[in-house]
């Protein structure tokens, strides 16, 4: 099994065994042999299997005692149950036999003791014996997969509550952490552009490089956070689902149509990071320039690049244009990444935002 060691209330099944052992009557050499046939109770969750095929061959061995040395063996209708083992070692089969045995073989054993017993009708005394017998081995199947079924129950749950839990941390870093260590990608930036000293504007890009590369480990482990869940910039996968970010969008006013064309790549985190930020931040922009408009998010994959573009129709009027100098902070972001990005007004009045980023690190 899984190398559980013995329970106390293992140590009481033995107890017990052992007791119901003692009231067979069994005399002479009989009864060590069926007292230590019941010992291996104590190890029934690491090794369920082998508990059950000792209590099914101290099954067998009473129909071959009955005709082979009819003096040794006990009355039988003074036994409780046979053998004494019997519910505890099906028990066992039941619950605790490892997932690739559950299928067949933990079933042998119990079948193996079930037809033992049923040899035992051919003698009038052991009827009793046999009723109550198949009756203990029904119950004990039942009851250990009820409780083989609460266990696995118990585990789900379990995990359940870890995954609810990874999830909420991983949002309270989303939401607290990488938003304000993005602010210090972007202030660096801003300041490395609007410095005239040299030096400081090194030192502002090395800040901006330093604190990008955290943002990146901080997604990253967000990722590993949310693992499983197809959600996170995990590194080495493929863009992000970008159905979340289009619903928003259409809650908020403005439908989206979404098309995906070429063969999707993984691209790293910093690229799935920022792919996701240019369509967010663009249809942010729709949605406060030219609510009702209908967009167009469009993401092909080509050799070496993936191109996202996000387009809308004329706004309605009295709204205003929106600006390409709004969408600064998305620039930075697609040249960290070693991308480019394009955007302005077309001809029919709508706006049209363009990024080409590498979907190999640059």
């Amino acid at each position: 099994m899984d190398g559980a060691r013995p329970r106390p209330a293992d140590v009481v099944a033995v107890l017990v065994a052992a007791g119901l052992t003692l009231t067979t009557g069994s005399a002479g050499p009989l009864l060590p042999i069926l007292l230590a046939a019941a010992l291996p109770v104590v190890w029934m969750r690491r090794a369920p299997l082998t508990v059950a095929w000792i209590a099914a061959g101290t099954a067998v061995a009473l129909p071959a005692l009955c005709v082979l040395a009819p003096s040794a063996v006990p009355p039988l209708y003074e036994v409780l149950v046979w053998p004494p083992s019997c519910p505890f070692a099906v028990y066992a089969a039941m619950r605790f036999a490892a997932e690739r045995q559950r299928r067949t073989l933990r079933w042998l054993p119990v079948i193996t003791i079930a037809l033992a017993v049923l040899l035992l009708a051919e003698w009038p005394a052991a009827a009793p014996l046999v009723l109550r017998t198949e009756v203990a081995i029904a119950l004990a199947v039942l009851y250990g997969l009820y409780a083989e079924v609460r266990a696995r129950l118990d585990r789900a749950l379990e995990e359940r509550a870890e995954r609810v839990e990874r999830e909420r941390l991983a949002g309270e870093i989303h939401d607290v952490v990488t938003h304000r260590v993005s602010r210090m990608v972007l202030q660096a930036g801003a300041l490395a552009d609007a410095t005239a000293d040299e030096r400081g504007r090194v030192a502002a890009d090395e800040l901006r490089t330093t604190a990008f590369e955290v943002l990146d480990e901080l997604r990253h482990m967000v990722a590993l956070l949310r693992r499983g869940t197809g959600e996170g910039f995990d590194l080495g996968l493929p863009l992000p689902d970008l159905r979340s970010v289009i619903s928003e969008s259409a809650r908020a006013g403005v439908p989206v149509k979404l098309v995906v064309s070429g063969t999707p790549v993984p691209v790293s985190g910093a690229v799935g990071r920022t792919a996701y930020r240019v369509v967010q931040d663009a249809l942010a922009n729709v949605c406060d320039y030219a609510p009702g408009t209908d967009a167009r998010v469009e993401v092909r994959y080509l050799p070496g690049v993936v191109r996202i573009s996000v387009s809308h129709k004329p706004p309605d009027e009295g709204l205003g244009q929106e600006d390409a100098g709004g969408l600064h902070d998305v620039r930075q972001w697609v040249e960290l990444a070693g991308g480019t990005l394009k955007a302005g007004p077309v001809e029919d009045g709508g706006f049209h935002v363009e990024a080409v980023l590498p979907t190999s690190p640059p």
